[in-house]
This record gives C-alpha cells, sequence and structure tokens, in this order.
C-alpha cells in the first residue's frame, strides 16, 4: 500500500523507517506467495499489474473494514465516545484550535478529536495510511481514493521583517519571488503553487531558505534575514506584535483552497450527522478568522434536496 501510495519503493522505504532492500524482498516475498508480479520497476517509479490492482483493491477494503471495527468497537467504551482523528494545518490550529477542542466538548458530546497538526502533505500522507479520519488540509491536485470538498478559498501574504524596503500597501507576485524566501519544501503546496505560477510566466524563483519548520521560517522572516510566502493564520499574532510586516501579493495573488479530505472509501462515523454539522460550523468561524483574506465557498454538509451546491 505504501508502495503505490508513493509511486517510488525508496520514497516508501524512507517514510516507513525501512531499509529499501528489506522492503523490495518483501514484496518479491509477496509476488512469489501469490505467484503473480505485482508491481513493474521503471525509471519513474512503479506501476502496478493487473494482479497488482486486485490486491490494491481488496487491501483498501481490507484496511477500510478493520478501521471500521476499530470504530464501532471504541464507540462502546466509556461513556460511547466516538474518537475521531482529526488533522489540522498549522494556520488552522492558530485561529481556531482551542476554541473547536473546547466548542466540541459542549456541542457534541458523544465526540473526542484526537487532532494532529502539521502540514497539508503529511497530514494527507496521514490521512492516506489511515492515521487520520479527516484532514482540513490544503491539497495541489487530486489524489486517488480521496474525496475532497472545498470549502475556504483562502489568499496568500507576502512576509517580511519590520526593517523591509520592498513592502509597501501590495506587492508584485514578479517583485515578491525575487527576494530571499524561505519556504518550506517542494511537497508543501505554497511552493507548488508559487513555482507553478513562475513558472506559466518563464521568471526564475529565489529560494533561500528551504525549512519545514514555520518557527523557524517565521524567526528568519523577523530577523530580517529572509521573506516568505504564508497564510494569514500562522503570522497573526507576529504581526499583532509588530514582529513581522506583510502585504498582499498582486499581477496574480496566491491563493489556495481548503479542503475537508476524507478516504472515497470510509466508513460513516457513528455520529456522522452532529460531527458534520459541527465542523460546518467551525469552518465558517474559520473564514470569519481569515478577515479579507478567506472566502467561504463551499459547506461540510451535502446540501439538502433541490438545494444548489455554491
Amino acid at each position: 500500500m505504501k508502495v503505490v501510495e508513493t509511486g517510488n519503493i525508496t520514497r516508501a522505504s524512507e517514510s516507513m523507517n525501512v531499509a529499501q532492500t528489506a522492503l523490495g524482498q518483501q514484496i518479491r516475498h509477496l509476488e512469489e506467495s501469490l505467484g503473480v508480479r505485482l508491481l513493474v520497476r521503471h525509471s519513474r517509479g512503479i506501476s502496478l499489474t493487473e494482479p497488482g490492482e486486485v490486491l490494491h483493491r481488496h487491501a483498501l477494503a481490507i484496511l477500510s473494514s478493520v478501521e471500521e471495527a476499530r470504530r464501532e468497537v471504541m464507540a462502546h467504551g466509556a461513556a460511547r465516545r466516538e474518537v475521531v482523528n482529526l488533522g489540522v494545518t498549522p494556520s488552522i490550529q492558530a485561529l481556531i484550535g482551542p476554541e473547536l477542542l473546547l466548542a466540541a466538548r459542549d456541542e457534541i458530546p458523544a465526540v473526542s478529536f484526537r487532532v494532529v497538526e502539521e502540514l497539508s502533505f503529511i497530514l494527507i500522507d496521514a490521512l492516506l495510511r489511515g492515521e487520520l479520519d479527516i484532514a482540513l488540509a490544503y491539497e495541489f491536485e487530486n489524489r486517488p481514493g480521496l474525496a475532497a470538498t472545498a470549502l475556504i478559498e483562502e489568499e496568500l501574504l507576502f512576509v517580511a521583517g519590520t526593517g523591509s524596503r520592498v513592502l509597501g500597501e501590495t506587492i508584485s507576485f514578479e517583485e515578491a519571488i525575487r527576494t530571499e524566501l524561505a519556504l518550506v519544501s517542494d511537497r508543501d503546496i505554497v511552493w507548488r503553487l508559487i513555482h507553478d505560477l513562475a513558472g506559466r510566466q518563464g521568471l526564475p524563483v529565489n529560494v533561500a531558505f528551504e525549512v519545514q519548520s514555520m518557527p523557524a521560517i517565521k524567526t528568519l522572516v523577523a530577523r530580517g534575514a529572509a521573506t516568505s510566502v504564508v497564510p494569514y493564520g500562522v503570522v497573526a499574532e507576529e504581526i499583532q506584535q509588530g514582529l513581522i510586516v506583510a502585504c498582499p501579493i498582486r499581477q496574480p495573488a496566491i491563493k489556495r483552497t481548503l479542503c475537508l479530505n476524507r478516504m472515497s472509501d470510509a466508513p460513516s462515523f457513528v455520529h456522522e450527522t452532529a460531527l458534520l454539522a459541527f465542523l460546518d460550523k467551525m469552518i465558517g468561524r474559520l473564514a470569519e478568522r481569515m478577515g479579507p483574506y478567506g472566502n467561504l465557498i463551499g459547506g461540510v454538509l451535502p446540501p439538502r434536496h433541490g438545494e444548489a451546491q455554491p
């Protein structure tokens, strides 16, 4: 499952923290025991054979059944509380994280959230591994087996130290990417949005620092050593404290879409309706906290009969 998910044995072994040779040997043993070839290895990674696709389909169903059994059993535990593993990004956690937990305790006492805060691509990987039930995350592309419901379109900001000379009321996209940028990594959606826009305009991107840590990036920016492109929620406190200054990016603006992500074959939650109604309410509050940078474009709950989707 991990090799298929990553499309590459090397990346799969790294994410699972096992030796590549050991993983390759396990796959060979699996192929030998079944008497079929499951994977085709090529320069771009791997692809599934027809028997491999059959096994992958069954593996998805098996893991889904295991998770459903776990959830149903846990729902009959103490006080019959249903545990939901929820992934949120650092910007969401900063804007509504504590409020979400406190409101859930009062409004949906039959549900208990186990919250994981990570960058979007890490949350999506965890969701695909079955470690999360729901991920409120930003995604750049569609993933097989993933059901994503668009919720909020969010505009990203250019940030710099308080002594910056390049910052005005706005900054052009071309000017922003010429500065000494500190970005997360090429798997992060912000990196990919910036490079995608720059590539379409034939412009180079000046990435001075690649740091997979938002606190470290904010420190570099506050010290005047770098600039960055970030969501409002991540730097709202630093802006209020006067440690960082920010402005919108224009020509073009950089926007990303927040989605509620679940596995398409995931079983319904025991308290599905109450849970989704609560999350819908919290997404509305999140859009409010984003101010002018967040535009609510959809809801968690499916539209009522005869009601058009936004």
